[in-house]
């Protein structure tokens, strides 16, 4: 398969009428904010600017990217359509098995299994670990997932794999579970643009600092062998990033059993292998 990259967000040329940021400008700007970066004197200082702007000022000045209005959706939007290609072409989600490992409250499709590592309400020392929680999350770790090899469709992860501490062994244990044909699609912070996670203290923090170009080379020397790398940047919006791995092989999908070639009770009664309780 031929590698798609559309690489959108990595060209700062801006339009004559709200064009790239100076220096000076970046300096002026920089010097007035406050903590926590969403404070709203922030906000109310980074609006007038262009998102392609604030983009801009967060790379600069090493601080996370604000998005304000109609944006936020488009966002979420755009994440969950690129992780949502990781699906088999040609299938209606209802004929598919997919899971959403990490899935927070955005379970994205009500035909995939979302899996976490707990559920809303729970407590204890995980309980930091997403401020949102579906109630009905299957319980499961997002590197010991327990499912059989080549039985899953296709896998989305929206920001929970830059909270694994071996983000190549997570990857290959799930390209282990799905389907020869089947697809992994992820989102990840790009750490330019939110902040780095070298610096980052808290245990379910960040725990790695992604980028489209150290996906290229760990797909190069972990995943190629296995997988495609079927998209990698795809979106606009700076602050995260998409890639797509699809297995190698022919996908099959689910079928139900041919009812020709179900046995009923009175078939299995004149075999012999009725089970009857008296």
């Amino acid at each position: 398969m031929q590698i798609n990259f559309v690489n959108r967000k990595r060209d700062w040329t801006f339009s004559p009428h709200g064009g790239p940021l100076t220096d000076e400008e970046i300096e002026r700007l920089h010097a007035r904010l406050v903590q926590p970066i969403t404070d709203a004197k922030n906000v109310a200082l980074l609006s007038p600017l262009t998102r392609r702007q604030r983009e801009q000022f967060s790379r600069a000045t090493k601080s996370v990217v604000l998005y304000f209005g109609d944006e936020v959706p488009e966002v979420v939007k755009a994440e969950e359509l690129a992780a949502m290609s990781s699906a088999p072409l040609g299938y209606r989600p209802e004929a598919l098995v997919g899971l959403n490992v990490g899935c927070g409250t955005r379970t994205i499709s009500p035909y995939l299994l979302s899996v976490d590592i707990m559920r809303q309400g729970s407590l204890g020392k995980a309980s930091g670990e997403h401020s949102q929680l579906n109630a009905s999350a299957f319980l499961a770790l997002s590197d010991d997932l327990p499912f059989r090899p080549n039985t899953i469709d296709y896998i989305v992860a929206l920001h929970m794999l830059e909270h694994v501490e071996d983000p190549v062994g997570t990857i290959n244990h799930w390209l282990d579970i799905v389907k020869p044909g089947g697809g992994i699609g992820i989102i990840v912070p790009d750490w330019r643009f939110t902040w780095d996670s070298r610096n980052d203290r808290a245990p379910f923090g960040h725990k790695w600092n992604p980028t489209p170009d150290l996906i290229r080379r760990l797909y190069k020397e972990h995943w190629s062998s296995k997988a495609d790398l079927q998209q990698l940047d795809t979106y606009e919006f700076a602050m995260s990033f998409d890639f797509v791995l699809r297995k190698h092989g022919r996908f099959v999908p689910f079928a139900a059993p041919d009812p020709a070639t179900i046995k009923s009770g009175y078939q299995r009664n004149q075999e012999g292998v009725f089970l009857h309780g008296d």
